[in-house]
């Protein structure tokens, strides 16, 4: 997989000005001697009028260069061959007529505009130009050989290893500069993007498109820590993605990470399991991978989870790889665990404070979606509306400590009786309602009958531990598509019947079980019993 950010960094006009001024300020001085020595030491003679004429072209070129070349070539990079030919030819005029003018003015300024196209246009028209200045010194040479072989010979070694050196150095020097420009863009745009992100499977993708956009990774993946195991929440492998899967710590790289609670770096694990004791077992592809590299997701001190990277070639990631991965974590773990502390707030913000079941709101919109999946699918749903019978009795006569054990034990019992993808909500006060997705009217008098039966034998005491009465309940029972298509109609049918139920002495179900299967069309095919 390639490195592919969606704007790669680049040098702004002022950094690649700044690189190039020392070098411009240097030919400037080189052609402000030409100029000088025109004017003063040779200033009648035609030496001296050609000195004149060149410096002040060359000052003109340098200061194009500084104003507007810079630029120009950053906006138009391929104007970069133009330059190194003209600097070439020019360079190369001036290598012709250097016996009148200052002996060695060629090499200074050779080494000057080898350094301004290195950093503005790149290798190839570097040693284009150093090509045309060696071309010229060898006809300069033959045209003129009279005193000049041991310059010829300088010129001709210095130049082109000069240029060699300082080109690659050069370009070795931005490039690696390119490199941390890109590493810092990407760790201020993951860190933009998770400080906003409050649900975990968003920062799982975020990190995901950090690690695709940093790394020349083939393999990757985001563990979170589950025991002695750590499931995967995200698993990308050559070019697929992975269910969710959980993997034993034990004898793998990540348990190292997890041991040692520090980054690992490898950059040749054939070569390194042996020497290094390396544990690692294989997943996703049969295929065994060359470079490795995984950190830790710290919270609060604690390790939450791990950040795997890997890559099938060897010697791939370097320890700035591996500090940007790290830089990585330490984001997404500050975004984990915002996202923890989100759902925490949100889910309290859903419950009833007391007995843990939902609020009336959160009941309401999770009821309705349950409703208008039920009608879409022609599925049965059914609801029981239930209330405590003399519910302030236990406030009066017990205080109202006991009346809230009361309520919290009823809500245990509810629970103990229907299933995980039923709803449970306090409806108001000692109100309750129970939403049975594919329940039909006489499974939903069984749940009911149940809770029933199991709150009148509870045994629950008062605040000095005396038994109190068992407390008795009256439940009304709705279906949904039995009955009505309205989930509002469907609240209003349930809690009309509940206080039928209520009216009857209490204590009761209304309807019967017998009405309920009489009025019952839809074959019992999947039970609601917990």
């Amino acid at each position: 997989m390639n490195r592919n950010a969606s704007q790669p960094p680049s040098l702004t006009t002022t950094k690649q000005l700044n690189l190039v001024l020392p070098a411009v300020t240097v030919g400037g001085l080189v052609f402000f001697a030409l100029i000088v020595n025109g004017i003063f030491f040779k200033p009648s003679t035609q030496a001296g009028k050609t000195s004149l004429i060149f410096g002040a072209a060359g000052l003109l070129y340098m200061i194009f260069i500084s104003i507007w070349g810079v630029p120009l070539l950053r906006n138009r990079p391929y104007y970069g061959w133009l330059l190194a030919v003209a600097s070439g030819v020019g360079v190369g005029i001036i290598d012709v007529y250097e016996p009148a003018l200052i002996i060695g003015t060629t090499l200074p300024l050779s080494l000057t505009i080898i350094v301004i196209l290195a950093v503005l246009s790149g290798r190839w028209p570097t040693y284009l130009f150093t090509f045309l200045v060696m071309a010229s010194n060898i006809f300069s040479f033959l045209l003129v050989p009279v005193d000049q072989t041991s310059l010829f010979f300088l010129e001709a070694i210095l130049i082109p290893v000069i240029a060699v050196v300082i080109t690659e150095t050069i370009l070795g020097l931005r490039n690696s500069l390119l490199v941390e420009m890109k590493r810092l863009q990407t760790l201020n745009r993951v860190a933009r993007s998770l400080a906003s992100s409050l649900e975990m499977h968003q920062v799982v993708t975020l990190v995901s498109s950090a690690i695709q956009n940093a790394f020349a990774a083939d393999t990757y993946y985001v563990g979170l820590l589950q025991g002695e195991t750590f499931q995967m929440e995200l698993f990308f492998d050559d070019g697929e993605f992975f269910p969710t899967m959980n993997i034993a710590l034990k004898d793998t790289l990540a348990g190292r990470v997890v041991e040692s609670r520090h980054s690992l770096l490898i950059r040749d694990l054939v070569s390194e399991r042996k020497k290094r004791n390396l544990p690692f077992i294989i997943v996703g592809r049969p295929r065994m991978s060359s470079s490795w590299m995984g950190t830790p997701l710290m919270i609060n001190g604690h390790i939450a989870g791990i950040i795997g990277v890997a890559s099938y070639q060897k010697n791939v990631f370097d320890e700035g790889d591996l500090e940007l991965l790290e830089n990585i974590a330490q984001q997404a773990a500050l975004a984990l665990d915002n996202a923890e502390h989100h759902a925490e707030v949100e889910t309290r913000s859903q419950h009833d404070s007391l007995t843990g079941v939902l609020n009336h709101n959160a009941f309401l919109a999770r009821f309705e979606r349950q409703a208008r999946e039920a009608v879409g699918l022609k599925n049965p749903l059914s609801l029981i509306m239930l209330d405590i019978d003399h519910f302030k009795m236990y406030n009066d006569r017990f205080g109202h400590l006991t009346g809230d054990e009361v309520l919290t034990n009823l809500c245990q019992v509810i629970r103990r009786n229907v299933k995980k993808s039923d709803l449970i909500g306090r409806w108001g006060g000692e109100e309750f309602v129970i939403s049975l997705p594919h329940a039909n009217g006489p499974q939903a008098f069984r749940v009911a009958e149940r809770i029933r039966t199991t709150l009148e034998n509870l045994a629950i005491k008062d605040r000095v531990g005396q038994l109190i009465p068992s407390p008795t309940i009256s439940q009304g029972i709705a279906v949904l598509v039995d009955e009505t298509l309205d989930f509002i109609q469907l609240v209003d049918l349930a809690d009309q019947r509940l206080y039928i139920a209520k009216d009857l002495g209490g204590n009761k179900i209304e309807p019967s079980l017998r009405a309920l299967e009489e009025n019952q069309p839809l074959a019992e095919s999947e039970g609601t019993e917990a």
